[in-house]
């Protein structure tokens, strides 16, 4: 069987086949550049690493470099990191406190709004009839969510709250830390960055959940890579409580979460951190107060997900945002933000750095295996002789269900149980619908 013969489609989500150069074609990287990353909402960033006026940093919106500030106002702008006369970057820092961003040749200066401030020869070079209010920094519209910063430079693109969809639930559980309040959570100062050779999807659909894992990370999970004084690499499977393993996806964002959902809404602490007592407490304390602070929704272990396109998080003791920064069809530069509860005493903050830095990572012991995986699967994605076959994603097909099996977990989504390729479905069924792939309105499998 040929690739091309899935119906003309590059992806068939109902039937779980995806063609292959979906992950090595440049004029399909070129397309995806403008209809997935350049029309839909981006994470470029969290309020704590701008906690002060005239606080930046630098980060990006898919291939475009930007600045986050918080301006001299305190509001919080995303800025194209160029300059609007010959395309220079304005800011060459990672991160810093600026009042104004000047370009090293020839010196366009704008203020930390946007606007273009200086201007050198303004009288005799353009005498006085520049508009400088025309030629300010590029602006992406911006939207705080519970401390993360997501920006768009599309003006048709749909508010943020409405292409995150059900998807909220998870979102904002991710954001509230361990005792379930809300912007719980801060950077750890720093964003890890490293570059792979594989296509950015790749990764960003590995954080659903599907078959590998256990076989992939088998040598990990022999050794107490958690703190809980268990083998594994988990510290919530210290947890004995008994509870259903989950595949939530919404189709209508392209958005997928992989939860734990517990029998109980008022559970026992199981030590999940004993190695460590003081963090242990921490944790034994935080768990009792999310049960209070948010009831049933307490059942809930949100232990990672896909925000469509590019954006993998895991929380369950290790919280952190991954984002897939596209460079080329076989290669991705990844950025990770680390964080911590806010309001934790340092010793769990420290503790939590170090278990995250062994987990993930270039040099963790985990992510080391997945970096290898994505590698590999490039290198079959690239193959002449295997665009023969699709890549098969047909794993648990026809399992899925409506909004169960809870209403308030389910809303909105397509959920099965186990081990299953249903998230990776919905999240290629949304691209198609971005590529306007010959895909029509389909469904994301179920």
């Amino acid at each position: 069987m040929d690739s091309d013969t899935i119906d003309g489609r590059l992806v068939d989500a109902e039937a779980g086949l995806i063609d292959r150069r979906i992950f090595a074609d440049q004029d399909i990287f070129d397309q995806e550049i403008k209809q997935v990353f350049g029309k839909s909402w981006l994470f470029v960033g969290h309020e704590s690493q701008i906690p002060n006026k005239g606080d930046f940093f630098t980060s990006q919106a898919g291939r475009d470099a930007v600045v986050v500030t918080r301006d001299s106002e305190g509001e919080v702008r995303v800025m194209l990191n160029m300059c609007t006369h010959r395309g220079m970057p304005v800011c060459r820092y990672d991160k810093g406190n600026a009042k104004r961003f000047t370009c090293p040749y020839h010196g366009w200066t704008f203020a930390n709004t946007g606007d273009l401030t200086g201007l050198p020869l303004s009288s005799e070079g353009y005498g006085g009839q520049l508009d400088r209010k025309k030629w300010g920094l590029i602006q992406a519209r911006v939207t705080l969510y519970y401390g993360s910063i997501w920006a768009t430079f599309d003006e048709n693109v749909p508010p943020f709250e409405e292409t995150l969809g059900d998807m909220a639930l998870m979102l904002r559980d991710f954001m509230q830390g361990p005792d379930g309040e809300d912007d719980g959570l801060e950077v750890i100062d720093g964003i890890l960055k490293f570059e792979i050779h594989s296509n950015w999807k790749f990764g960003a659909e590995n954080n659903a959940g599907d078959l590998y894992h256990d076989v992939s990370h088998n040598s990990v999970q022999r050794v107490g890579l958690a703190l809980s004084g268990l083998r594994g690499r988990h510290v919530w499977a210290a947890d004995k409580h008994k509870f259903r393993t989950l595949n939530v996806a919404y189709p209508a964002g392209g958005h997928a979460a992989r939860v734990n959902l517990y029998d109980d809404e008022q559970r026992e602490y199981h030590p999940q951190w004993a190695i460590v007592p003081e963090v242990d407490d921490y944790f034994r304390a935080a768990h009792y107060a999310r049960q209070e602070r948010l009831g049933e929704k307490a059942r809930l272990l949100n232990r990672g997900g896909i925000i469509f396109p590019n954006i993998a998080y895991n929380s369950a003791g290790r919280w952190q945002i991954t984002m897939w920064v596209p460079r080329a069809p076989n290669r991705t530069e990844v950025w990770k933000w680390y964080f911590v509860p806010k309001n934790a005493p340092q010793k769990v903050k420290d503790t939590l750095r170090h278990y995250l830095l062994r987990y993930g990572g270039p040099s963790g012991m985990v992510e080391q295996d997945d970096i290898e995986n994505w590698a590999s699967a490039q290198v079959g994605a690239e193959t002449a002789a295997g665009n023969r076959l699709p890549m098969n994603y047909t794993l648990h097909m026809g399992q899925a269900q409506w909004a169960w099996p809870e209403p308030w977990l389910g809303e909105g989504a397509y959920v099965d149980e186990g081990v299953s390729e249903h998230a990776q479905r919905v999240f290629y069924g949304h691209w198609a619908q971005k590529m306007d792939a010959q895909a029509g309105e389909q469904e994301a499998g179920q």
